[in-house]
Parts: structure tokens; C-alpha cells; sequence
């Protein structure tokens, strides 16, 4: 019975531990944007740009600093944390869908136009007008691409994110309930052995002690052997978020896997030490 009680603890433990921090990661934009700002993605996002609208004044003729006077890190990292958010507002239930401000940008380019034209004498026809628009469409694509290091588009083209939607409440009742389930399996044990010959709490501490095992394991494993880094992300900004996020959780998996194991270790050697000296 004691048994029993305690391989049901060791999973309703987890599964409140698993749940409760898969609905925070679902509804906070937090570790996300933190994330962004610790692996310094707004300045390979920009190192990014650079390269690609230096590139594009041999085929445009439009100076590389038209766009980057204005498409500064800052900018960029202002608009990173923008994303993220309202994507997780999407992912959250919000009919809005995001879309990047280039107003500054549209107004940039379109002063360079007029000037360029009026310096060649060259008439604002509709011409004119459909090349203006063509090289604002274009930027607003390479931008919004360069931007999105999450790939929010893709997983959504691909109805990932519609698959997560609105499940953060799920994941928050089945924590609240396994923690609950976790509380009163704890307490019968504790019962049920008051008056045993391995102490009080002693099972509910080898359940704590399984849970450490499960968790510090391969979270270990994976930060000793840099696991992540061996991703085959070839753009840089998608790399560093990407792996940021993945070695955040890790490392929080082993931290609470650590807890646990002191939590479950002192509980054992407790319970026995004062059973046996009771007896």
C-alpha cells in the first residue's frame, strides 16, 4: 500500500512541477523576451539587416543608411519584445494579429524617392509609385523575417500555435489538481505510517528523492554535454533564441530537480534518524 502510494506521489509531484511551468511558459512572454536580451539577439538580428541592405544598394541604389539610420538595435530589440508579446496576446486568446509599424521607415524611403526623383527629373507616375511601394513591401517582408527568431509565421502556417491556444488554462487545472492529489497522498502516508518502522516521513522523502533523480539526470546530462548547441539553426539571432530558451528550462529542471533531491534526502535520513531514536 505505502508502495503504491508513493509511485502515485513520484507522478503527481512531476506531473504538478511539468504542468504548472508549461502553462507559465505558454502564458508569460517573459523567458521569451528575456531570453532575447541575455543572448543578444537584437544584435545579430542587426548584423543581419546590415549585411542584407548593403548588399541590396548594388541592385536597388538605395544607400544601406537610409534603412539603418532608423533600423538601429534599439529599434530592432524594441520590436523584438513587441512580437513576442503580442504573439503570446495571440496565444492567449486575442483576435488581434501582430503587424510591424514601419511608418518611420515607409516615410524614409519615401522622402529618398522624391528627392531622387526631382534630382533626375524623373515624373511620380505610376511607375514611380508601384517601385515605391514594391521596395517598402519588400523591406516589411525582409524585416518581418529577420524579426520573427522564433518563427512564430512558420508555426502558425503549420497550425502549431492554434494547437496551443487557449490550453494554458488546461495545463493550470491539471497542476492546481495534481498538486492537490500530491497534498493528500503526502498526508496519508504520513498517517499511515505514524506508528511504522520507517517513520513518518520517510515515503513521502523516497517520492522526492525519485522526482530529483528524474529531473537532474538528463537535465544534467544536457547542460555537461551541450546538447542544444548542436542544432542545426543557421541564422544566428534563430540560434540564440532558440537554444536560450531550451537551456533556461533546462537549467530550471535542474535546479527543482536539485531541490527535490535535498528536500527528499533530508526527509529519509530525518524520518529514520528519529525513528531510531524513538526506538
Amino acid at each position: 500500500m505505502r508502495v503504491l502510494l508513493t509511485i502515485l506521489l513520484t507522478f503527481t509531484v512531476l506531473g504538478t512541477l511539468i504542468s504548472g511551468y508549461a502553462g507559465y511558459l505558454l502564458s508569460s512572454p517573459q523567458i521569451c523576451i528575456t531570453q532575447i536580451e541575455k543572448q543578444n539577439v537584437a544584435e545579430k538580428v542587426y548584423d543581419s539587416v546590415e549585411s542584407y541592405f548593403t548588399a541590396q544598394y548594388q541592385t536597388t541604389a538605395i544607400p544601406p543608411e537610409t534603412y539603418l539610420n532608423l533600423v538601429t538595435e534599439d529599434w530592432i530589440a524594441d520590436r523584438l519584445e513587441e512580437q513576442v508579446t503580442a504573439e503570446y496576446e495571440i496565444l492567449n486568446g486575442s483576435k488581434l494579429a501582430y503587424e510591424l509599424d514601419m511608418t518611420d521607415l515607409e516615410a524614409a524611403l519615401t522622402q529618398f524617392f522624391s528627392d531622387y526623383a526631382e534630382e533626375i527629373n524623373y515624373p511620380k507616375d505610376a511607375v514611380y509609385e508601384e517601385k515605391l511601394q514594391e521596395t517598402i513591401e519588400k523591406a516589411r517582408a525582409e524585416l518581418t523575417s529577420q524579426l520573427d527568431v522564433y518563427h512564430f509565421t512558420t508555426m502558425q502556417n503549420a497550425n502549431i500555435l492554434q494547437k496551443f491556444t487557449g490550453k494554458q488554462t488546461y495545463l493550470w487545472l491539471l497542476c492546481g489538481g495534481c498538486g492537490i492529489l500530491s497534498v493528500l497522498l503526502l498526508v496519508i502516508l504520513v498517517l499511515l505510517e505514524r506508528k511504522g518502522e520507517w517513520g513518518k516521513f520517510y515515503f513521502p522523502g523516497c517520492a522526492l528523492l525519485i522526482n530529483g533523480v528524474f529531473l537532474t539526470v538528463p537535465t544534467a546530462w544536457v547542460l555537461a554535454t551541450s546538447y542544444f548547441s548542436g542544432l542545426a539553426i543557421k541564422v544566428p539571432a534563430v540560434y540564440a533564441a532558440f537554444t536560450g530558451v531550451l537551456y533556461h528550462c533546462t537549467r530550471v529542471g535542474l535546479i527543482a530537480g536539485i531541490v527535490l533531491l535535498v528536500l527528499g534526502l533530508a526527509a529519509v535520513l530525518g524520518s529514520t534518524i528519529a525513528k531510531r531514536r524513538a526506538c
